[in-house]
């Protein structure tokens, strides 16, 4: 019998060895966590209050609300949770404390240039000429971030610089970003040309997690519901189901983010799964796709003690021995 983690115990350890250190740092890990509903529910919640008590932004997943075999998909349901105004103006308020003033009071939720400039004691338009420079330098000359991402937060920064309470002209971007309108036409004025597709969507993703982590959240943690992919049979409930192709084109989409952790800055990514995908009998389980099996597998096994920190652990009411 696989040997199991009790959720709080596998979370303790996740904080002490990943959010509290590794991550809070700038590095990335992907963790696999195998349990059944009810402790994927706990999982989430419990993950989600974690990170946000420790200034993570905190995502959750469901591949039966998205397709999870598509890298876009994934991108937009990402951008879904994003409140990218909010976002842009915890940039601006991040260029403004880098060149010395005082943001503490300051709540992002509002216009920050004339609270920057009144907590400083200078005129506006001193205050929107330097951060229009901190912005080319450290925005649209980021080597971190892809050129149209980039260019598209620059002029999100420019919007929120520019806030006077009157029209917005960047809807175009915030629905290109969350897949509402992907055709390239609207987004011309902005200098923006590359459509999110299975093909550029994993450079956005990376370029996004890199832009939490410059909006001052410690990092990004993101839950990823993956039960749905392991379901054999099509229950007809009206949500998701995943052909044996289809699951493969996921798995394929895991192993990449496995491959690729040091392109992924500040985040912890769970892939939280049913006892499905570890059954080798299980038409969609990890079987079907060895590269991503080879990748999490247990390589030791202890008979008695489960490891918490391995790729892939074993979630659920039972005490473990930590």
């Amino acid at each position: 019998m696989s040997l199991k983690l009790a959720v709080k115990d596998w979370l303790d350890v996740l904080d002490r060895e990943y959010l509290q250190t590794f991550i809070a740092e700038g590095g990335a890990a992907v963790k696999v966590a195998v349990g059944d509903a009810f402790d994927r529910a706990r999982l989430a919640e419990a993950i989600a209050s974690r990170a946000t008590e420790r200034g993570y932004f905190a995502i959750h997943i469901d591949a039966s609300k998205c397709r999870a075999h598509m890298p876009q998909d994934l991108f937009h349901a990402i951008a879904g949770k994003i409140d990218w105004r909010l976002l842009a103006r915890s940039r601006l308020l991040a260029l403004a404390s880098g060149l010395g003033y005082d943001i503490d009071p300051i709540d992002p939720a509002a216009a920050v240039v004339p609270a920057i400039a009144e907590l400083g004691g200078i005129g506006e338009d001193a205050v929107r000429m330097e951060l229009r420079r901190a912005l080319h330098d450290e925005v649209l000359a980021s080597v971190h971030m892809g050129r149209d991402f980039r260019s598209a937060m620059f002029h999100l920064c420019l919007a929120e610089l520019q806030d006077d309470g009157g029209f917005y002209g960047c809807h175009p971007i915030l629905d290109w970003l969350t897949g509402e309108n992907n055709r390239i036409g609207p987004l011309r004025p902005f200098s923006l040309r590359t459509p999110i597709n299975r093909t550029t969507a994993r450079h956005f993703i990376e370029s996004a997690l890199y832009w939490l982590r410059a909006a001052r959240y410690s990092g990004t943690v993101i839950l990823f519901d993956a039960s749905r992919v392991t379901l054999a049979r099509n229950p007809r409930d009206g949500e998701r189901y995943y052909t044996r192709a289809m699951a493969i084109d996921h798995y394929e989409l895991l192993r990449g983010f496995i491959d690729d952790t040091d392109r992924l800055t500040a985040t912890l990514l769970i892939v939280a799964t049913s006892p499905e995908f570890i059954d080798d009998q299980a038409p969609r389980g990890w079987r079907i796709y060895d590269a991503l099996r080879t990748r999490v597998m247990d390589d030791v096994r202890d008979r008695e003690y489960a490891n918490p920190v391995a790729a892939l652990v074993r979630v659920g009411e039972m005490e473990s021995s930590l």
